[in-house]
């Protein structure tokens, strides 16, 4: 399989909806939400979240292997997809609608209950999802576009949330100034976008029903088993490129988390946004990922090999991200207020945004050419395997991110609920030393993870060629 159509492409690509809807809700506006608004610790709240990433070093893993051996007349991946969209957009409006008059610990318990059973379902979607980018095309260059079109469509739904949300459900009122601190409107957010995500999983599945005679199929002695899939992550993390690859996206993957979570803080008690000015900021940040997604196709054809495009727009990333801060904590910048501040802290945001959108849409295309190396050397195709991987690092953005973000407000010692004008000057500045270096350190840290990459083109056509050899000698 090479290319496919267009029509295809855009059922994929719709699929990835619901999961831009659960990102930016979950790295943008829940640690805000049971922080400022609901009024449980920044260490609590990330502790919760982070429990139910532990729970997705299990479930993740289970249903790539579940799904790469099931045989229906709805093939391997289709089942899952088909069955995880009410649960899973269920768990996200309970989320964010917790009973009134619980106590820190009851909302602790709520929101690590109900983040595990968001993370879980999602995951029984998200894993097969995933996959089918693997499976559609074996082309080094059409999955990149694959995976510009599914990147796209996330960043469609992170746009829903982030301006539909201020806009729609967070606008100031004469109670709120900052409507993010109503908590009367966030079950109706959570509720919209569940709806949206039923919509988004269901016509993905129901588009690419017509693919499923095209995609692998598990041979008949293909059974699951405890044992097997110990034993397929082992042979997994023995291929180094996939070790280099996953090891980054997670590193990648917390620092990005951190950066959203903080986001709402940045520009609320750092650069003392107004909420107009903020929704600019969400909407320069979305555009300039979906620019990135876009750009990473065309941009393959000036940076031949992916692995040099996602070194140099990680750096990209991390430089964008944190010179602004930087500037300001040397006292480089004008006082908050002026003209200047926020049209810079907004461009930066669009800026970085680019290269975030560059070396996601780079890393599933990159494990997809790494379920060839796997084809090569072990004989059967487990895209499952991998993709889970993939989706463990997608969620350590709300996962690892949020417990250092959480932690970052803590050691900072900005109070629930303040006024920018409130807060203590040295609380802002603590909030910028360890927000700054943070991104940079962990930027530095990806970049040498990724350097163990080894799957150049040339390689991978060799790669296909030997898979096409064995099978004709069979």
């Amino acid at each position: 399989m090479s290319q496919v159509s267009w029509r295809v492409r855009l059922a994929f690509g719709v699929g990835q909806l619901p999961e831009g809807i659960k990102s930016a809700a979950f790295g943008f506006f829940l640690l805000f939400y049971y922080n400022q608004v609901l009024g449980l610790s920044g260490t609590l709240s990330g502790i919760a979240i982070f429990i139910a990433l532990l729970f997705d070093a299990v479930s993740d893993p289970l249903v790539g292997a579940l799904s790469d051996v099931t045989r229906s007349r709805f093939g391997r991946r289709h089942p899952y997809m088909y069955a995880a969209a009410i649960p899973f957009a269920a768990s996200f409006y309970f989320l964010f609608a917790p009973p009134e008059g619980l106590s820190e610990t009851g909302l602790f318990i709520w929101l690590a209950v109900f983040s595990i059973a968001t993370r879980t379902f999602m995951t029984f979607y998200s894993v097969p999802h995933m996959s089918l980018g693997a499976e559609l095309s074996n082309d080094y260059d059409e999955r990149t576009l694959l995976s510009s079109v599914r990147m796209a469509n996330q960043l469609v739904g992170m746009f829903a949330v982030l301006i539909g949300g201020p806009l729609i459900f967070f606008a100031a009122t004469e109670e709120f100034a900052n409507g993010q601190l109503n908590g009367a409107a966030y079950p109706a957010f959570a509720a919209t976008g569940a709806v949206i995500m039923v919509f988004g999983v269901w016509a993905c599945a129901y588009g690419t029903h017509d693919q499923i005679k095209r995609l692998p199929q598990p041979a008949e002695t293909d059974r699951f088993s405890a044992r097997d899939l110990i034993t397929d992550v082992g042979r997994a993390f023995r291929i180094p490129s996939f070790s280099a690859i996953v090891s980054a996206s997670i590193i990648s993957g917390m620092n990005q988390g951190m950066a959203q979570a903080l986001m709402i803080y940045t520009a609320t008690y750092f650069f003392e946004l107004t909420a107009g000015q903020m929704t600019f900021l969400f909407s320069a940040g979305v555009l300039g990922v979906m620019t990135g997604s876009v750009l990473a196709r065309p941009l393959s054809n000036l940076v031949t090999e992916k692995k040099k495009l996602y070194m140099a727009s990680l750096t990209f990333y991390g430089v964008t991200t944190t010179y602004v801060i930087i500037l300001r904590l040397l006292d480089l910048l004008p006082p908050n207020g002026d003209p200047i501040i926020a049209p810079l802290y907004i461009i930066s945001g669009g800026v970085s945004g680019i290269g975030l959108g560059i070396y996601i849409t780079l890393s599933a295309s990159m494990l997809a050419d790494i379920t060839d190396e796997h084809e090569r050397l072990y004989g059967k195709r487990q895209e499952g395997i991998y993709y889970a991987a993939a989706s463990f690092a997608g969620k350590a953005i709300g996962g690892s991110g949020a417990i250092l973000a959480g932690l970052i407000i803590d050691f900072a010692g900005i109070p629930q609920g303040a006024a920018p004008s409130a807060v203590d000057a040295e609380a802002i500045a603590r909030f910028g030393w360890a927000l700054g270096p943070a991104v940079l350190a962990m930027m530095t840290l990806a970049l040498v993870c990724i350097s163990f990459y080894t799957i150049t083109r040339a390689q991978h056509a060799n790669i296909l060629e030997e898979i096409r050899t064995k099978a004709d000698l069979a």
